[in-house]
């Protein structure tokens, strides 16, 4: 549970120690990703947290569960920015684009490691906290570029389906580290090919 949803569930903030706690497993989960993903375990989490194991399930009952924080905080980072953003149109979505891949170069080990076996439409229609995120964060960017484009708003939930499939956490990493494409290359290509997507999903009906 994340210190916004104990606060909206109890009603009050949560003491200093706890939020304290809490920053400490988040920052030691993304460092561990970083630096050894294949040792990631609650126990070495806490080490590096420098919590005791028990104060560390106290707060997240599973590693998935300390992960599901830190990509929250993560998506509402990119949300909150493309919510404050003063662009429009295409302007607004490479500004979001772009904001994402610099969370990447920084959170991008600690959001990989998290994989559900159910799909985004899925967990979204659930109230998954992380799929909201995600559809709050690139819901307008991308309302912007269909109008830019010509498309339908109608079409919104597939265009952010499709945004969440082709700029997914693992294949840009994939193409930064395993292509020779720049880092804007890489934006480009999977922008333009983002747009491509749109426009055959329209024209399927």
């Amino acid at each position: 549970m994340t210190d916004q949803q104990a606060s909206r569930r109890g009603g009050r903030q949560p003491r200093s120690d706890t939020r304290r706690n809490r920053r400490r497993l988040l920052k030691a989960v993304g460092e561990l990703a970083r630096e050894a993903p294949d040792q990631l375990t609650m126990q070495a989490v806490a080490s590096r947290a420098e919590v005791g194991p028990a104060t560390a399930y106290r707060y997240y009952s599973s590693l998935d569960e300390v992960l599901a924080a830190y990509v929250l905080s993560v998506v509402e980072e990119l949300r909150d920015f493309s919510a404050a953003s003063t662009a429009e149109g295409r302007p607004l979505f490479d500004s979001v684009v772009n904001k994402w891949v610099d969370l990447l170069a920084e959170h991008g080990p600690a959001l990989v490691q998290l994989r559900s076996r159910r799909g985004y439409l899925e967990r979204l229609h659930d109230g998954n906290e992380i799929m909201v995120a995600v559809r709050d964060a690139w819901s307008r960017p991308v309302e912007g570029l269909l109008d830019d484009i010509g498309l339908p708003d109608k079409m919104i939930e597939y265009a952010v389906f499709l945004a969440n499939m082709m700029f997914d956490p693992r294949e840009i990493q994939d193409l930064l580290q395993e292509t020779d494409l720049s880092r804007p290359e890489v934006i480009t290509r999977l922008t333009e090919a983002y747009g491509g997507a749109l426009r055959g999903w329209a024209r399927a009906g």
